[in-house]
């Protein structure tokens, strides 16, 4: 399961003598002049890339089907086709981080699922089969013939029934902390152990830095905020006319794909293809340090998640033709992309290059 979602720029100039007046001459003007030319032409221009510090250049682009209109970025690179696809509520824009990486070995691609961000469809339908059927017409539109796939959380079902239904499509699967069986019991004690909804209340939707704030301690508390982060954020949410955030997807939306994930249920033995399953120690980190909720919490982890995981794991060691399994040294079900970054480039390159 992944979270439920989820520049300004200042510039400013001034020149003064030592007692503090302003000087201007002909050669600042000219200057200004110019920088205010080539400012209002920039901004005038569409931003088709975007660069974030230290992340890659990707290229945003849309694709066409019957009654859906899918959003991708396209962080291009050499190498085989690697497609990227988040979990339930986020956005490509969490994949930044490792994808500048990624980049250096193959073509690395994540995309918006059918309600989420600026991905949208014209019919209701949410379940597995339209999601996989999305998932086909990226790469058809895209005109790759196969690709290695990675999905995470949620994102894992996509990947799993991609596999089973066209093999010849698919080079490598990579469970990004999606090795879990969204349709086991143990899935459903989760989410009525949780001490409170990992939805937004009224409270929290408020305003954006409302929202930051709760979403930051529900989902992240074990890092601190970043840029990729920001942009995941901003990505998941409308500003309504009042200031308040409405979620993207929304409550009503998210609950429906939710409870169609729920209602996959994973047949490994079907897949053909070698796959690699990364898992995290842990699945959640208290939003707080009040005893009464990290109790709640621990007793989580190890009553009902820990045994769920362990029995998720022997399910893919015995129906899976070609599995690794590994376990990331830091971070939970969602800060691992950051906390254990390193590892996970290492363990994707070294899984898919050989």
């Amino acid at each position: 399961m992944s979270h439920h979602t989820m520049q300004t720029f200042n510039l400013s100039y001034s020149n003064k003598d030592k007692k503090g007046i302003v000087v201007v001459n002909t050669a600042m003007l000219r200057a200004l002049a110019s920088g205010l030319f080539v400012l209002l032409i920039s901004c005038g221009q569409p931003q088709k890339q975007t660069k974030t510090e230290e992340k890659a250049i990707y290229q945003e682009g849309f694709i066409q089907g019957n009654g859906v209109r899918i959003q991708y970025l396209d962080w291009g690179g050499s190498g085989p086709p690697l497609v990227l696809i988040p979990g339930l509520g986020d956005s490509p824009y969490l994949f930044e981080d490792i994808a500048s990486s990624l980049k250096d070995n193959f073509r690395v691609i994540a995309y918006a699922r059918r309600g989420h961000c600026k991905s949208e469809t014209s019919d209701s339908e949410y379940n597995n089969d339209a999601l996989v059927a999305d998932l086909r017409l990226l790469l058809d539109s895209l005109e790759i013939d196969k690709a290695n796939l990675l999905g995470w959380s949620a994102g894992g079902n996509e990947i799993t029934e991609f596999a089973i239904r066209y093999p010849e499509r698919t080079i490598k699967l990579i469970y990004f902390e999606a090795g879990y069986d969204l349709s086991q019991k143990a899935f459903k004690d989760i989410l009525h152990t949780l001490p409170r909804s990992f939805l937004a209340d009224s409270l929290d939707l408020r305003t954006l830095d409302a929202y930051r704030k709760w979403y930051h301690k529900f989902w992240f508390a074990d890092i601190d905020w970043n840029s990729t982060l920001e942009g995941n954020l901003r990505a998941t949410t409308r500003i309504n006319p009042d200031s308040s955030v409405t979620t993207i997807p929304n409550d009503s939306l998210f609950t429906k794909l939710l409870e169609s994930a729920m209602s996959y249920h994973r047949n490994y033995k079907m897949i053909q293809s070698p796959a690699l399953a990364l898992y995290t120690k842990q699945f959640f980190v208290p939003p707080v340090t009040d005893y009464d909720v990290v109790s709640v919490y621990e007793d989580m982890e190890k009553n009902i998640i820990d045994p769920w995981r362990l029995s998720n794991m022997n399910q893919m060691k015995t129906e899976l033709k070609d599995v690794t399994i590994k376990e990331m040294p830091l971070g939970a079900h969602l800060s691992f992309i950051f906390l254990s970054r390193d590892s996970l480039i290492e363990s994707i390159n070294s899984f898919l290059l050989n």
